[in-house]
């Protein structure tokens, strides 16, 4: 999941036939890594010469032009199931303007700090960037949650103050019994207010969130746990491994030991 951060200067980013001007502390994530071009605001120019210099954990590329100076710099996120749950359906391209934004200071103070261990390559640099790489993540999704604009899937629905019970409940609890009567019980309204503001926020029925939310699980027990498939039925909230195995070949294509043969063979 490509990401970039403009640290000084304008610039223009494409994404087929659509374009957003930039300026420093705008951050674009692409969740779906688009094709996009990212450039300085100078056109009809001859390409500048770009030098690359790779520092273990970033690469630094710098073009000397006779245009405005643009200072970014770009990275990736590398993200397993259980957070791509999070951008699920997300449009391809998401921007944080963190200049115009108070509540966003943490973040610009992090990115600052970013891009200055990434470009003077001290010692201890690359740990350091590699370690709050994870931090940088977590404070893109709040800001992506309180953001005015629409947002998509499970960002939409945590951002919902009114349907944010029962989805923590949900992702604390997956193998609970969770009806449509539950999941409305837990956030005190009806079931037919509970489905019209949940179809708000996502197009996915409440049924079908619960089942991604626990297909996911179900998906990451399977890599990472050594425990029988029965087992991790039972914490995805099935009652029996055969129902299980059904639900999660017809999401995931697989049944539950393909796809745990397929995965740890990678």
């Amino acid at each position: 999941m490509p990401y970039h951060v403009i640290l000084s200067g304008k610039g223009i980013v494409e994404l087929g036939n659509k374009k957003w001007l930039l300026a420093a502390g705008d951050l674009l994530l692409l969740p779906n890594g688009a094709p996009h071009l990212l450039k300085g605001l100078t056109e009809g120019e001859p390409m500048a010469l770009m030098v690359s210099h790779h520092n273990g954990v970033l690469t630094k590329r710098v073009s000397e032009g006779d245009g405005p100076v643009l200072e970014m710099f770009c990275g990736e996120f590398r993200i397993g199931s259980s957070g791509s749950l999070l951008l699920n359906g997300s449009p391809e391209l998401m921007l944080i303007r963190t200049a115009e934004r108070p509540d966003c200071e943490g973040l610009r103070m992090l990115l600052a700090m970013l891009g200055r261990e990434s470009a003077d390559n001290q010692p201890g640099s690359k740990v350091i960037v590699r370690e709050l790489s994870t931090t940088l993540f977590t404070l893109i999704l709040r800001a992506l949650i309180t953001q005015i604009d629409a947002k998509p899937g499970l960002l939409s629905l945590l951002a919902s103050s009114r349907l944010a019970p029962a989805v923590s409940s949900v992702l604390a609890e997956p193998n609970g019994n969770w009806t449509l009567a539950h999941l409305a019980d837990r956030c005190n309204l009806s079931r037919a207010t509970f489905a019209r503001h949940f179809s708000r926020c996502t197009s996915l029925t409440p049924q079908e969130w619960v089942t991604q939310v626990r297909m996911t699980l179900g998906a990451r027990l399977l890599i990472h746990g050594p425990q029988p498939i029965g087992s991790v039925a039972e914490q995805c909230g099935y009652l029996s491994q055969a129902a299980f195995s059904r639900a999660f070949k017809l999401y995931h294509g697989l049944s539950p030991g393909q796809y745990r043969c397929q995965l740890r063979s990678y």
